[in-house]
């Protein structure tokens, strides 16, 4: 069952100017440095980090509460080494918040143009079609990663969902 679903899209050129503007200082606060040596690795970092940031955008607003309280923007990792797809994971006040809405799995889909980064993020109860089949405590599942030349012919598929696996309880990290 669907349990919620977050969309977001950044102009990469906005968000590059942001990491101009503030450095470090603002990378830091968003993005693990997993995530930040991954998307330095890039050919166009700026990209990879503006889909990081939808990703994230993307799952506060399948959570149904934006980004609130103790939640932190580093309590959501994207896990991604090109060209294997990209994975969501959630930990923190996020995951114990997922955790008690009943998300077993968060897929999660990634999309660039020159112009734009997007991010699709579902979180289920369960999903009885997922190719990784049932993702228990600290298994891997499969994620996606789409460069699309319009947005006009994007839409959600299997091969690009990410299934997720939530920590229970004891998986649960503080934020």
């Amino acid at each position: 069952m669907m349990l919620g679903t977050g969309l977001d899209i950044i102009n990469i050129a906005r968000f590059e100017r942001e990491i101009a503007r503030h450095g470090d200082g603002l990378l830091d606060e968003l993005f693990t440095p997993g995530e930040r040596a991954v998307f330095d690795r890039l050919r166009r970092p700026a990209s990879g980090y503006a889909m990081g940031y939808a990703a994230k955008e993307a799952c506060f607003k399948a959570l149904g509460t934006g980004k609130i309280g103790h939640m932190g923007w580093r309590d959501l990792q994207v896990r991604w080494a090109p060209p294997s797809p990209a994975v969501l994971e959630l930990s923190g006040a996020s995951g114990e918040l997922a955790a008690t809405m009943g998300v077993r799995r968060a897929h999660l889909a990634l999309a660039s143009t020159r112009d734009h980064a997007v991010a699709w993020v579902a979180l289920v109860e369960n999903h009885s079609r997922s190719r990784a089949g049932v993702v228990r405590g600290g298994d891997r599942g499969r994620g996606g990663d789409e460069k699309l030349a319009s947005f006009g012919k994007m839409k959600p598929r299997e091969d690009v969902w990410a299934p997720l696996p939530l920590a229970s309880a004891t998986h649960v990290t503080g934020g």
